[in-house]
């Protein structure tokens, strides 16, 4: 059997006025809450989605990789522009003395600062520098090798497969032009540098899509974007 005390009158309207009270900073809480929310989101005024056209043509011409790259970006504030970079790639290596393939993954994120003021209302053609944070996950498969040498003997051998997580640091600048309403083009170009060479040292993928040549703890690199744009012009 249970037993509840009696609660004195007064007792129960101090616990009325605290839960009333409690209540009513818990919903001027929640409206603060949806204030920010509401002013972060107004920050964010123009997006644009865009294609790599460039590492399209590449892919079709060079025979040892290919690479596929995507863009949306947001204007943020009034000069500048927050941007993710991703996209998929693969590559080879096939000649008498060596032959592997590989595959990644990758994803750039980072923030541009455009150059010029703004002409009219609305005008979306700018000028930019800017830095990125790039990383990916590098498949590299089987290695098949062959060493030739008259005095010691030829030996073939293998390999094994592994996986990499890869990262590095871009600067980046170049510009974006509305050439018709909503529709842009885009070119820039990129110096990065690895901020964990040594994952490559054994064995370097031919090309890791988003960096550029493996075996190279420093690369240069450009894209030609091609966008489409929504949203509010400021």
């Amino acid at each position: 059997m249970f037993y509840v005390n009696k609660i004195s009158p007064n007792v129960l309207k101090r616990w009325i006025a605290v839960s009333v009270f409690i209540f009513c900073a818990m919903q001027l809480n929640a409206q603060t809450d949806t204030t920010k929310l509401k002013v972060k989101s107004a920050d964010f005024s123009y997006f644009r989605i865009g294609v790599d056209a460039s590492k399209i043509i590449a892919s079709n011409i060079v025979n040892d990789y290919e690479a596929v790259e995507f863009l949306i970006d947001a204007n943020y504030k009034n000069n500048l522009v927050l941007s993710s970079e991703f996209g998929f790639g693969n590559s080879m290596v096939d000649n008498e003395y060596l032959s592997y393939k590989s595959n990644n993954l990758f994803m750039r994120l980072g923030i541009d600062k455009t150059l010029f003021n703004k002409e009219f209302a609305g005008d979306m053609d700018n000028a930019f520098i800017g830095v990125r944070y790039g990383f990916g996950l590098v498949n590299r498969g089987e290695a098949n090798y062959s060493v030739y040498n008259s005095i010691y003997g030829n030996s073939i051998g293998q390999i094994k497969e592994a996986q990499f997580f890869t990262h590095w640091l871009e600067l980046t600048g170049g510009f974006k032009v509305e050439f018709k309403k909503n529709i842009f083009i885009g070119w820039n170009i990129r110096m990065k540098t690895f901020i964990n060479p040594k994952k490559f040292e054994q064995l370097p993928p031919n090309y890791v899509a988003g960096y550029g040549r493996a075996d190279k703890n420093t690369a240069f690199g450009y894209n030609f974007y091609l966008l489409y744009g929504f949203g509010s012009r400021k």
